[in-house]
């Protein structure tokens, strides 16, 4: 006599369907990498304004806009 897994297993083959879903690991996974997607993204559009510093130790100044 066959198992219920078998039945099953059988009734999925006859009706050509599968199991094709993602684990949660998976889900986990990939919505890490979609999230570290976006915020690159959008860092990268927003960015900053500022040009790089002249030299080691620049400091940035809010009030006169440039680097001392």
């Amino acid at each position: 006599m066959s198992t219920k897994k078998q039945l099953r297993h059988e009734r999925q083959r006859q009706k050509g369907t599968t199991k094709a879903r993602l684990s949660p690991v998976s889900i986990f996974v990939l919505s890490i990498a979609a999230l570290l997607l976006v915020v690159g993204l959008i860092g990268s559009l927003v960015g900053s304004n500022r040009p790089p510093p002249p030299r080691p130790g620049a400091i940035w100044s809010e009030t006169h806009g440039h680097y001392h």
